[in-house]
């Protein structure tokens, strides 16, 4: 007796299992044509919270390498590296043929390589 009901329970299961099964989740297309697009203000709204959020950040990562610039710049290795950067680009306008003034003026111009676009 003590199967019967182990037995019973999965007969029941088995045959009315379908009325009781979970509805699979409708499909992406169709979820997405009920959905609306956000407005241009939600957008707005959405893009000013995540700007919001990123100043902080970007603020901390500029100190950090502007404190690491001035670092190297501290060093003395460094005032001797860009010395000789700028010697030998001297030197490699006068091999192509520039006058002398000319190479003084291009050297002059021409910033240290740097991480940074806008440094000279």
């Amino acid at each position: 007796m003590r199967h019967l009901v182990p037995a019973a329970l999965l007969a029941i299961l088995v045959f009315a299992g379908p009325s009781y099964a979970v509805e699979p989740p409708a499909p992406a297309a169709a979820t997405s044509a009920t959905r609306q697009a956000p407005s241009p203000a939600d957008m707005q709204k959405m893009m000013s919270a995540a700007m919001d959020g990123m100043v902080p950040l970007m603020g901390r990562m500029t100190e950090v390498m502007i404190d690491a610039q001035l670092n190297s710049a501290a060093q003395p290795q460094t005032a001797e590296r860009i010395a000789t950067f700028k010697k030998n680009l001297y030197d490699a306008l006068i091999k192509k043929g520039f006058a002398k003034p000319e190479a003084l003026q291009i050297v002059i111009a021409t910033g240290i390589p740097s991480a940074t676009p806008t440094s000279k």
